[in-house]
């Protein structure tokens, strides 16, 4: 198919029910490219990837939308985030001593472990919510944190592959606009879109999908969002991160090395700074050591 990165919420005429589907190749592929991944650990990150685009288009904030996971199993952590022009980012990490199984559960991948979604806007106050892993499945995990945080039946499907990921998600609003008759939308739209296979969630385009499961149904469809790979690193905050060491570990790196050297770990940007660059860094920092 051809190179789609775009999500696109919809609704269904007279009734209290919203959707939106993601579809992610070229913004994903700039992820997952950055790593050599286990395929495991590399699946579960496309399911975030597309979990945070399908939240980020929900949690209406001016700022950073997070979905992180913690874990004592096989993946130590894994991150993804979303701004409010869209841009995607994300990471894992995980023992690479140890080899990693080609087929893993959530469990498996993240024993004992738990979510943590972070809504940072630029102004006012960060809210975290952190949700147990208890379903089998991230996308029965997003659910609980729907039910438990908004008290809002919501469904969500979720799928990856080496090239692409995508997900599907249907809310029921607590505004009763269901026509008469018609109070049994929720149940049908649902157990329609049960019948979705990962095939169908990768490979066709929204229109496609949406005729597929619902072409009886009438289904109002929005303009579609572009999305994108995009970093937040800048050499500024990188900066601010030597300036965090203090002055004599700054200064001792120098003399070891003439130089300090710091990647990004979600864009592998490469910031080289001399002591020339910290020169007046290094005087603010004596003066507060």
């Amino acid at each position: 198919m051809t190179n789609i990165n775009e999500i696109q919420r919809f609704s269904f005429d007279n009734t209290n029910v919203r959707g939106a589907r993601v579809l992610l190749n070229e913004a994903y592929q700039n992820i997952i490219s950055r790593k050599d991944y286990p395929k495991p650990i590399e699946s579960l990150l496309g399911e975030f990837v597309a979990a945070i685009s399908l939240l980020r288009d929900i949690v209406k904030i001016d700022g950073v939308l997070s979905l992180q996971c913690k874990g004592n199993g096989f993946l130590q952590t894994l991150m993804t985030e979303c701004d409010e022009n869209q841009n995607l980012r994300g990471i894992a990490q995980w023992d690479e001593n140890q080899k990693v199984p080609e087929q893993l559960s959530l469990k498996e991948l993240l024993e004992g472990g738990y979510l943590i979604i972070t809504i940072s806007p630029k102004k006012g106050q960060r809210y975290q919510g952190i949700v147990e892993v208890v379903g089998d499945t991230l996308a029965e995990c997003l659910e609980q944190y729907f039910y438990q945080s908004e008290q809002l039946p919501s469904r969500v499907w979720l799928a990856a592959n080496d090239t692409q990921c995508g997900g599907l998600f249907l809310q029921r609003l607590p505004a009763e606009q269901a026509k008469e008759g018609d109070e049994d939308a929720w149940d049908r739209f649902t157990h329609l879109a049960s019948t979705v296979t990962n095939e169908e969630l990768l490979e066709l385009s929204t229109v496609d999908l949406l005729h597929r499961l619902y072409h009886e149904e009438d289904v109002r469809l929005y303009d579609a969002k572009a999305m994108q790979f995009g970093c937040s690193c800048s050499r500024q905050r990188t900066r601010d991160a030597v300036a965090s060491l203090g002055a004599e570990e700054v200064r001792q790196i120098l003399s070891e090395q003439g130089k300090i050297s710091a990647d990004c770990q979600f864009c592998a940007e490469l910031y080289v700074f001399t002591k020339d660059d910290l020169a007046d860094l290094l005087g603010d920092l004596k003066q507060t050591h």
